[in-house]
Order: C-alpha cells, then sequence, then structure tokens
C-alpha cells in the first residue's frame, strides 16, 4: 500500500477515535445531567404520579423503571444513532441499514429493561427486609446474575443479533484442531458470526462458561484472512479461556460491584433525607444509587481497562508461542488496524482512559521483538 495511503487510513483513525471518545464522554455528562435533574427536582414527581396508579410496591418500581429508562433513552438517542449509524458510515465501515439500526435498538431497550427490572425488584427487596446490610446481599445476587448471564449470553442474546453456525471450511477446521489439542476448547466450540451483515468490521471473541464456551469469529474476519493470520487471531481467544480471563474479569467485576454497592448503601444512609427521599427504599432515591455507580463506575475504569490491556497482553504471547509465527501475528494486526480503523498511536492519556487492550503499535512491536529474539 502506497506510503500516502498509510498516512491518509492514519489521519481517517485518528478522526474516527477522537469522535467516538468525545461521543463517549457526552454520553457520561448527558446521563449524569439526567440523574443530577431527577435527584433534585423529577424523581419525586415521578414517583408520585406512578402512585396515583397503582399502591403495589413491585408495580410501581417496574412502572418507575420503565418511564426511567424511555427518558433518558429518548434524551441520547441522538448520540445513539449518530455514534452507531451516523459516524460509522460516514467512515464507510458500516453495512447496516436504517431498519436494521432500529430493530437492534429496540431489542438492546426491551432486553435491558426487563434486565434492570428484574435486578431493580431485588436490590428494592433487600432495601425494604435488610437496610443495613442489604449491599452484601445484592453483592452476592450480582455474583450469581454474572455468572448465569457469562453463561446465557452466547445461546441466549448474541443469537438476537447475529447468527452463528459452526465453521464448516475444512481446512480452517484442521488449522485450529491442532491449536485447540490440550486447551479443553473443542473445535465444535468455534463459531462464524455473521458480523458483516451490519459492519466491515472484523472481530473474535471467547464467550460463554462451561459447556456453552466458545469462539466467536467474525465472518468478515474467515473471509478475508489468511489461514495463518486467523490461527493467529484464534490462538489469541484461546489464551484467554487458558488463562481464566472471563472468571478473573468476573472477579473484579464483582469487588467492583460491591465497592459500589456498599458505597451506595453509605451515601444513601446520609443523604436520604437531605435530598427530600422518605428512607432509604424509597424508589425515589434511584437515580442517587444510578450516580454512585457511574461515578464509582468511571473512577475505576482506567484500573479494569489496565487490568484488561494486561490479560491481552499474555493472550498476545500467548499466540505468537503457540503458533510460532509472528509474522502472521502482526499481519492480521496491520489487517485489524486498517479494516476497524484502530488508532495505532493513541495518546497516552487515552489509552489509560478509554483503551481495554493494547494500542496497535504496540502490540506489533511486542511480536516484531519476539521475532528478532526467534533464532
Amino acid at each position: 500500500m502506497p506510503d500516502i495511503t498509510k498516512k491518509q487510513i492514519a489521519k481517517l483513525s485518528k478522526r474516527y477515535s477522537l469522535q467516538k471518545h468525545i461521543l463517549a464522554v457526552n454520553g457520561i455528562i448527558v446521563a449524569l445531567i439526567y440523574l443530577v435533574f431527577m435527584c433534585l427536582f423529577g424523581s419525586n414527581i415521578l414517583k408520585d404520579l406512578i402512585s396515583q396508579i397503582t399502591v403495589n410496591q413491585y408495580l410501581l418500581i417496574a412502572l418507575y423503571i420503565l418511564v426511567f429508562v424511555v427518558v433518558i433513552d429518548i434524551i441520547t438517542i441522538p448520540l445513539s444513532f449518530y455514534g452507531g449509524f451516523v459516524l460509522e458510515h460516514i467512515f464507510k465501515l458500516s453495512n447496516q441499514k436504517f431498519l436494521g439500526w432500529v430493530k437492534d435498538e429496540i431489542k438492546k431497550f426491551l432486553l435491558s429493561l426487563v434486565l434492570l427490572i428484574i435486578m431493580v425488584e431485588i436490590i428494592y427487596m433487600f432495601l425494604r427486609n435488610f437496610p443495613n446490610s442489604w449491599w452484601i446481599f445484592v453483592t452476592i445476587i450480582w455474583i450469581f446474575f454474572s455468572i448465569i448471564m457469562a453463561k446465557l449470553a452466547p445461546v441466549l442474546i448474541f443469537p438476537l443479533f447475529y447468527k452463528s453456525v459452526p465453521i464448516e471450511n475444512e481446512d480452517i477446521k484442521k488449522g485450529l484442531e491442532s491449536l485447540a489439542e490440550g486447551t479443553g476448547v473443542n473445535i465444535q466450540g468455534v463459531y462464524k458470526i455473521n458480523l458483516s451483515k451490519d459492519t466491515k468490521k472484523a472481530n473474535a471473541a471467547l464467550a460463554g462458561m462451561g459447556s456453552t464456551r466458545r469462539v466467536l469469529l467474525s465472518d468478515t474476519l474467515l473471509d478475508s484472512y489468511s489461514l495463518a493470520e486467523i490461527k493467529s487471531v484464534f490462538a489469541h481467544e484461546l489464551g484467554h479461556h487458558v488463562y481464566h480471563h472471563i472468571w478473573k474479569m468476573l472477579v473484579i467485576g464483582t469487588i467492583t460491584g460491591g465497592l459500589g454497592f456498599a458505597l451506595c448503601h453509605y451515601v444513601l444512609s446520609k443523604m436520604v433525607e437531605t435530598l427530600g427521599f422518605q428512607n432509604i427504599h424509597d424508589i425515589a432515591a434511584f437515580p442517587v444509587i444510578c450516580m454512585v455507580l457511574v461515578a464509582i463506575g468511571s473512577i475505576l475504569m482506567p484500573i479494569q481497562n489496565a487490568i484488561s490491556r494486561r490479560f491481552e497482553r499474555e493472550c498476545d504471547r500467548y499466540a505468537i508461542d503457540k503458533t510460532n509465527d509472528p509474522e502472521a501475528f502482526i499481519s492480521a494486526m496491520d489487517k485489524l488496524a486498517e479494516q476497524n480503523l484502530a488508532d495505532r498511536t493513541p495518546n497516552r492519556l487515552v489509552e489509560f482512559l478509554f483503551y481495554s487492550h493494547p494500542p496497535i503499535s504496540k502490540r506489533i512491536e511486542m511480536a516484531k521483538q519476539t521475532t528478532q529474539a526467534l533464532p
């Protein structure tokens, strides 16, 4: 590829990444403004209006969450539409039609609404019955909820958005079989997902737990990459399995969730009456819980990202060692960077705040050092 073309791609990648980060920050700001408004003015009004419809606590909570989520979705629709549809088309990364985007957004909304109502009902059940220790019980429930979701996601949630089928290409299957030997991952658990219906990007992931564990490879990757490159990407995902990264991230999520719920308890106990709410289990105080969780999540996100980057580096090294082909790894990273418009050399602060994977330039440099070290 001519140098000028590479420079153009690099500039596009910078612009694309910058706009994605700005949208992410704006989304957090809009959400916080909404939560502050609800805490100070809107939440009690909303609860009082719903109380005129029902006095049943469970129905009251469900209706409150329904309205709460609908309003914030309406407020953030412009950001979601621009970031998820318009921007992707501007940079020619999307194959998705407008109606397809709408259908996916409706699915996401309904799914998140159901899950949120269930979780909030559980939280408030413990808030009412165990006002001093509710956060401990909720943290325990959060552990089980996270495990169940991790286990069911590949078989119940992913199929709502993408069709997945076992890989049929015999050359690819044979190429991956040798890599999978001794890892506990069966080649029958490697699936092709039709990512191309929505995007030109390529991706891969390890998903599920136990009997639902599987490696997902996008059709945009399987159809455009050499066998050696596919093996390198597959070996990286195997690394997540070998090093038990899903379990480790669940533990980290549990610690983060526990800290968040404990802080929620402290804030609710100290400020519930000051903010004009009746008691600690007043559903009108729900925006306070959201604000605390958003705040602690934002504070801890760089730490979680740093841990994630470490895990990804482990898997990169595992992939190179497993395939003994650093050149294929470098080639795959180059293709992914170009295909996904990844910023190869982000600002260090941006990397610290937002990146769950090492930048492409650092991943390639690590592989090059491995190549130089080979006899």
